[in-house]
């Protein structure tokens, strides 16, 4: 009786520690916060680290192939006002996991090399860095990183003018 009661005691005691540490998980890396690191491909099987971005701000739009029409908004909006400023880089992280098993990596570089986005798409074949960053599948997930690599601003939203202009706020205050 002694054991099942200090049994049960314990794992009250435990229980909530594993509760908080999920919640934690599932929060998306907060404003401020070091930006989580990462190392993709693109559909020409160039490597872009974001490590090696540093002292540029990287706008970050995350998405999948159901809401690509609406990354491809944010991408176009960005290449009007940026395309010249080589201290800002845009990128589309598509998150690669609801592609069939069936269907060649190959192809799918072919078909997006036909179809190029406004912007260079980054192929998340495996969604690790969509878990890192917590993403949804609904909306396009925007994250601007500053120079030093930390988290400047984040948001879900597809596509709208006043959103829009919020970011470019964060961007253009990052200019000399």
């Amino acid at each position: 009786m002694r054991y099942i009661s200090c049994f049960l005691i314990i794992g009250l005691l435990v229980c909530p520690l594993f509760a908080s540490n999920q919640e934690q998980a599932e929060k998306p890396p907060q404003v401020g916060e070091d930006a989580p690191d990462f190392t993709l491909q693109d559909a020409e099987d160039q490597e872009h680290a974001l490590k090696k971005m540093r002292g540029k701000v990287v706008f970050l739009i995350m998405g999948n192939r159901k809401i690509r029409e609406e990354d491809d908004k944010w991408g176009h909006a960005f290449q009007q006002d940026y395309q010249e400023n080589d201290q800002v880089v845009a990128y589309i992280i598509a998150d690669m996991r609801s592609v069939p098993a069936f269907v060649p990596k190959g192809f799918v570089k072919r078909q997006l090399k036909k179809d190029k986005p406004p912007v260079t798409l980054l192929l998340d074949w495996k969604g690790k860095v969509h878990q890192a960053y917590r993403t949804e599948k609904e909306k396009p997930n925007l994250y601007i990183i500053d120079p030093e690599g930390k988290l400047a601003f984040h948001i879900k939203s597809n596509f709208d003018k006043e959103t829009y202009q919020k970011l470019k706020t964060v961007i253009d205050g990052f200019k000399n």
